[in-house]
């Protein structure tokens, strides 16, 4: 992704952890992002709590973001590099953990920067509601990663019949 006025690319990457509370999974996480040069990292189902989550500020980690949701019931982080220039303004989350979103300013680009992890099975409501999240930034260039739990052809992309064996989820979310 190249941003306004810089010639510096941002090297994103998202990535559905599955718990992350052995150490050792921590630390191999954290080397495969470094290693794969990751300026930002969208981290979803982390399952960690807010004293967990700063496990994760490492030598390369400057800002740790996390949706401090109740419990430990899936979880959303955004892990930012040192040299990355990114400053916030505002920040959205659930009480559930399935979503954060950073308004602010990275490398001198406004826009809205999210991970999600959305639920298997969503109800209108909540799709309405994160939809509505959304459209509220207006022109604002949103980059939103994560697990949206949705397939976006069931016949080809499924194993098995879905959950009430029609179209999952987020597929008709964003």
């Amino acid at each position: 992704m190249e941003l306004e006025n810089t010639r510096r690319n941002v090297k994103i990457i998202t990535w559905n952890v599955d718990a992350i509370h052995s150490p050792i999974k921590r630390k191999k996480i954290l080397q495969v992002l470094l290693r794969n040069s990751a300026d930002i990292s969208l981290l979803q189902e982390t399952h960690l709590d807010t004293v967990e989550h700063l496990k994760l500020c490492t030598g390369w980690v400057e800002q740790l973001f996390e949706n401090p949701a109740l419990g430990r019931k899936a979880r959303v982080a955004i892990l930012v590099k040192k040299e990355v220039q990114f400053q916030v303004t505002r920040q959205y989350q659930d009480p559930e953990g399935r979503y954060l979103l950073l308004r602010g300013t990275l490398e001198h680009t406004q826009l809205v920067l999210g991970t999600y992890y959305g639920p298997n099975v969503a109800t209108q409501k909540w799709n309405r509601a994160f939809r509505r999240l959304l459209l509220s930034f207006g022109d604002l260039p949103i980059v939103l990663g994560g697990d949206f739990n949705a397939v976006a052809d069931p016949a080809c992309d499924r194993s098995g019949p879905t959950v009430g064996g029609g179209r999952t989820n987020a597929a008709t979310t964003v």
